[in-house]
């Protein structure tokens, strides 16, 4: 299949689930989202800002229960949900019934393997980037300086897609995860980067709209502001985080038969490890 028919099967699959996925990703992250905003409106707006020396007078310091809530977020109910999410987009390609029981189940095992996986890419592109900026200003070019981060991001971005759905898929963990990733994008850079790319528009032509409202209509980081703008945030979350899981779920399922590795059973009794 070319990148046109990975997204659409992807949205076959998450047509048939959404209901449902909308409503864990609201539970998990949505509800969490607004809570930020309502404790701390210029923490929901702006995110957790660090500043070195005095912040600007303008620039409340946030909460600490506001931190405290990001911190759970990014490190616990984020990761949590992406393994809830892509154990249940993989079954849900499988044609029994009985496939898509237990959303859920015993997912939260595979928060801790999620998160290092992150630090992982983290630890490897973070030196690369630094390297090539710092050859680039010692050059002289200010452009190269802007353009290397979408470069990296263009190459290694297509090549780590799916590898998320390897940890999940393939119970491969840390590096062993990256690697498989890495290997199953080998000569599918091209398909890769097009599905990504189809998927960005899709998510665009969802969120375009509504987003510009939000932004007009609830500009300022008070909290009669920031509560109904991250409600709309959250439920636009909830759409199209489940839809990219399922249409990265495509493209993995994909890769994998192009290279003729692609065994159901065992998939499924790897999924079934989270049960």
């Amino acid at each position: 299949m070319g990148a046109v028919a990975i997204v659409g099967a992807g949205l076959r699959i998450w047509a048939e689930n959404w209901f449902a996925w909308f409503l864990v990703t609201l539970a998990m992250t949505g509800v969490v989202t607004v809570l930020i905003a309502s404790v701390d409106p210029w923490t929901g707006t702006f995110g957790v800002q660090v500043w070195v020396g005095d912040p600007p007078l303008s620039r409340p310091d946030p909460t600490p229960l506001a931190v405290i809530l990001s911190l759970v977020l990014a490190l616990f109910l984020g990761p949590w949900e992406i393994v809830v999410l892509t154990r249940s987009a993989l079954r849900a390609t499988f044609l029994e019934p009985t496939a898509r029981r237990a959303i859920i189940g015993r997912t939260i095992r595979g928060v801790h393997s999620v998160l290092w996986i992150f630090v992982l890419i983290a630890i490897c592109l973070i030196p690369v980037v630094l390297l090539l900026i710092a050859i680039a200003e010692a050059m002289g070019s200010s452009a190269l300086v802007a353009l290397i981060p979408l470069g990296l991001l263009l190459w290694a971005g297509p090549r780590l897609a799916t590898v998320t759905h390897v940890f999940v898929g393939e119970d491969a963990r840390g590096t062993r995860a990256i690697a498989g990733a890495w290997r199953l994008s080998r000569k599918a850079w091209g398909t890769s980067l097009g599905t990504l790319l189809l998927l960005l528009l899709v998510a665009i032509a969802i969120t375009l709209v509504p987003s510009i409202i939000v932004g007009e209509a609830f500009p300022s980081p008070v909290v009669g502001d920031a509560i109904p703008r991250a409600v709309i945030q959250a439920l636009l979350n909830a759409i199209t985080t489940p839809m990219s899981t399922a249409v990265i779920a495509a493209l993995y399922l994909e890769l994998r038969a192009r290279k003729s590795v692609l065994d159901q059973q065992a998939l499924q009794a790897n999924l079934a490890r989270f049960d």
